[in-house]
């Protein structure tokens, strides 16, 4: 009777907010009568999937922290061995003794006597006797100079591989915690992985506006020479509209384009509205280019018909998707377009760019 009641009532809520589709309410009725079997009645996909990513992340970030005891186990053992290794360099220098007598010298007034210098001497002499003497009867690693010793303890410490495999979970953790946070930005990694058809290892940021300043100098110190980049522009247009762009190709300050007609993972984004703009292939040549008294450009020749152009002042500047870069379906590839910035000019106000590593 009382899931009747129930029923009653929603029924006269229906009729007096005149909701039309009837299909879309749930069955009060069989939900008071059989609660255990609420759930089928609702969309619980994106709550699986949240539990599935608490449940990853506990995992990833189990094996994270064992990871950092191994290496800090790791670490104390280099330690004690570059210790070791020190105190036997010192102790076949004997260190102590040398410091006595060069304090000894110094020691000493102008108008010291003959025979004193002579002790001084003597003593040297026979300091660096005994040094000869603990020169035969040491190891070679015992005589290894300190700068040897820590040579080989840094090549030790690379070759172990150990940081590359803590930062490589951390970098697997970060993604997985994107497609819940970002789900463009985790789209965007993907997308690249996809292309280059390589896991990506780390995003490591190069450049950001707000500690480097937006300064194009202070962009070429970042990219002049390095590939895998990938940028992220936010305009003021509009309430901060985002985009940005991805190529792998080597960057330049020669105001000559990079780019190839053949396997081109270049696409440029809107994160605003969460699209991804692969490029043509056949027109892949003009992936990018930069010029330090001039412009940033992603497609085009420099002839007004640009896919993305910003200029020094950050302000200025077009975007007319569809000349390099593939243009969304229905946007006139013939002008330039407020689509990408959400006005016709960039106003960039921040820009951060990372390199990406592949395995």
């Amino acid at each position: 009777m009382q899931g009747q009641y129930v029923a009653v009532v929603f029924l006269n809520l229906i009729q007096t907010q005149q909701i039309v589709d009837v299909r879309n309410i749930v069955d009060l009725i069989q939900v008071y009568d059989h609660p255990e079997n609420t759930f089928q009645f609702t969309d619980v996909r994106e709550k699986t999937v949240l539990a599935q990513f608490l449940y990853d992340q506990k995992i990833q970030f189990n094996l994270i922290k064992q990871k950092i005891e191994q290496l800090l186990d790791e670490l104390a053992i280099w330690q004690s061995e570059l210790v070791e290794q020190s105190t036997n360099l010192l102790n076949v220098m004997k260190k102590d003794d040398f410091k006595s007598l060069f304090q000894q010298l110094t020691n000493q007034d102008k108008g010291v006597k003959k025979e004193v210098i002579q002790e001084l001497q003597n003593k040297f002499y026979n300091y660096f006797k005994s040094i000869e003497v603990m020169n035969q009867v040491s190891t070679q690693k015992d005589l290894e100079s300190l700068d040897q010793i820590y040579d080989n303890m840094n090549k030790k410490i690379i070759i172990s591989g150990q940081f590359e495999e803590l930062f490589q979970l951390v970098n697997k953790a970060e993604i997985d915690y994107l497609q819940i946070a970002n789900p463009f930005t985790h789209l965007i990694m993907n997308t690249i992985q996809k292309n280059v058809k390589r896991q990506i290892i780390k995003k490591q940021p190069i450049y950001r506006s707000r500690e480097n300043g937006l300064t194009f100098d202070a962009i070429k110190n970042a990219i002049v020479g390095r590939q895998n980049l990938l940028w992220f522009f936010k305009s003021s247009n509009n309430g901060c509209t985002e985009f940005g762009g991805y190529t792998p190709y080597s960057w330049q300050d020669d105001r000559k384009p990079w780019g190839a007609t053949v396997s081109n993972p270049s696409f440029l984004f809107s994160k605003t509205l969460k699209q991804i703009y692969p490029i043509i292939i056949e027109r892949g040549g003009l992936a990018q280019q930069f010029s330090q008294a001039n412009f940033i450009l992603f497609g085009g020749t420099c002839n007004g018909d640009e896919d993305l152009r910003i200029n020094p002042d950050f302000k200025s500047g077009y975007s007319r998707l569809g000349v390099t870069y593939q243009a969304p379906a229905g946007l006139d590839t013939t002008k330039h377009s407020t689509h990408l910035f959400g006005a016709l000019a960039p106003n960039v106000i921040e820009c951060e760019i990372y390199q990406i590593f592949f395995e």
